[in-house]
């Protein structure tokens, strides 16, 4: 009701008349630009702390990969950090082992296939 008493204040000085067709309208598109405003002002009241919280977390979440990278490479560590387990070692050496027999059986069965069929 304040607004239509508002627009009936600036429409006092003017030679314009309106009908209840004009008014409501003018009520309508009034209504909708409130609800629109409420709509924005809603978004924005929610949005903001999840946009400030968002930059927090990257801020913070940089900053450790930063400390944390700079901690891992130290040089005292990165021959601990690059050094393998003793049994890796020997199971790595192992299945290299056992690759190389495979690849050699193989070779021999192939050689034996070929003078079979000849």
């Amino acid at each position: 009701e304040a607004r239509r008493e508002w627009l009936r204040q600036g429409l006092a000085g003017t030679s314009l008349q309106l009908d209840a067709r004009d008014e409501s309208e003018i009520d309508l598109v009034m209504t909708l630009i409130v609800s629109y405003f409420d709509i924005v002002r809603k978004n924005l009241r929610d949005g903001l702390p999840k946009a400030v919280m968002h930059l927090m977390v990257n801020q913070a979440k940089d900053k450790l990969q930063v400390e944390l990278l700079r901690q891992l490479y130290r040089e005292d560590l990165l021959a601990q950090v690059f050094s393998e387990k003793p049994d890796v070692t020997q199971q790595r050496e192992a299945a290299r082992g056992m690759a190389e027999a495979l690849t050699r059986a193989l070779t021999v069965l192939n050689e034996v296939h070929s003078v079979h069929e000849a």
